[in-house]
């Protein structure tokens, strides 16, 4: 009995790298949205003193849950070689003992970084010096974070089947956002926040990398699992398919465009979007927003929601293709809309014909694009449809 005790391996009481990540990043997340982000607002009167307190409480769980959800991932997915994913969920619930505790001093942490505007402003000496410990406190922190994150992403990154692929399609999508707001600054989607250019920059960053990357990484994973939705984007087998998808692309382009010119040509007389920043300028803005309504809805939205109805409402292919494409339709008339009633459209008629005919009709057609020929024909149709669009309205 004493020796079975002697050789038994005690329970390792360090945080591993699994819990590392996810506890810094948890940590970071809420100090930097919480604490620095409400003192950057303050500092430029973008937020009343008044509701400091709240902002940064508010923003701090928020960045903290952002943080926590993709420390989480990282870290199972990105677990030291040799480890099964068990094990790392093992080592990440161990860490989250800390959790709690870690999360109650960061918050206070956050409170004293975002009061530094307010005590340097009010000359308050033992305020700001509490407020310069707690920045120094928070600055600290950040590196474990960067540490721990770079070394998980790295044996993430060696390990991700996708990995050529999924990065290609991700710097794709950045490119293009870059592109898309550097030319019309966005205004974060259903508010009315409207960013700067630089503003737009930073966001097109944060949703590259927080947002289209772990979702584009889910849609290729379930994708090589589905093997049907297109199983290999944006990659023809042949030459000939290829040429073939460029034909149907093009011709489902024209035919979109063709449908639509009453709207811009006729009474109406909607503009295309050329006569504001030029036809080259909208082109590129034509281009982005191709690549990146398509990976989003179709890529991301069709596959995931085809897999979620196949695993758990019916193995019918047909019928969940059909809810699938139907989902991300319904999802693409929430998204743009709200722009369409901004248009000045005479009445309820005509407003109702034009989405059907300009936001409707194409996402149906790009779903079933993309079920049958892929990726790559849904985004050269969507291009195709603005392109026209923009030479025959013109």
């Amino acid at each position: 009995m004493s020796d079975t005790m002697n050789t038994t391996r005690p329970p390792k009481r360090g945080i591993e790298l699994p819990a590392a990540v996810a506890l810094s990043w948890s940590l970071v997340g809420g100090l930097l949205l919480g604490g620095a982000g409400v003192a950057l607002m303050l500092a430029t009167s973008r937020m009343s003193g008044h509701l400091m307190l709240i902002g940064s409480t508010v923003l701090f769980a928020i960045g903290a849950v952002i943080g926590l959800a993709h420390g989480i991932v990282l870290g199972l997915f990105g677990r030291p070689d040799g480890w099964t994913m068990g094990k790392a969920g093992s080592a990440l619930l161990h860490g989250m003992l800390w959790l709690g505790p870690a999360l109650l001093v960061g918050w206070l942490l956050a409170g004293w970084v975002a009061a530094m505007p307010i005590t340097l402003h009010g000359s308050h000496y033992l305020a700001s010096g509490i407020s310069v410990l707690a920045w120094i406190a928070m600055l600290a922190l950040v590196p474990w974070a960067v540490r721990s994150g770079v070394e998980a992403a790295r044996l993430a990154f060696r390990r991700w089947e996708d990995r050529i692929l999924g990065t290609t399609l991700i710097a794709v999508v950045g490119a293009a956002m870059v592109i898309a707001f550097a030319i019309t600054p966005p205004t974060i989607w259903f508010t009315d926040t409207a960013l700067s250019r630089t503003g737009g920059l930073v966001f097109a960053g944060f949703l590259t990398f927080w947002f289209y990357g772990p979702m584009i990484t889910l849609a290729l994973h379930f994708s090589r699992r589905l093997r049907g939705v297109a199983a290999t984007p944006m990659v023809e087998r042949t030459w000939k398919h290829a040429f073939t998808s460029v034909g149907i692309a093009l011709g489902a382009g024209i035919l979109l465009a063709i449908i639509a010119i009453p709207f811009y040509r006729g009474a109406v007389g909607l503009s295309a979007g050329a006569e504001q920043v030029g036809f080259v300028r909208a082109f590129a803005s034509s281009l982005a927003n191709a690549f990146t309504d398509e990976m989003l809805l179709r890529l991301v939205v069709m596959t995931l929601t085809f897999a979620l109805v196949q695993r758990y409402l019916t193995q019918d292919r047909t019928r969940a293709i059909v809810i699938a494409v139907a989902f991300a339709t319904l999802l693409d008339l929430i998204m743009h809309a709200p722009a369409a009633m901004l248009l000045g459209l005479p009445g309820v008629p005509v407003f109702a014909a034009f989405v059907t005919v300009r936001m409707a009709i194409p996402a149906i057609l790009f779903g079933y694009l993309y079920y049958r020929r892929g990726l790559g024909t849904a985004v050269a149709a969507h291009l195709a449809a603005d392109a026209a669009l923009l030479l025959l309205a013109a």
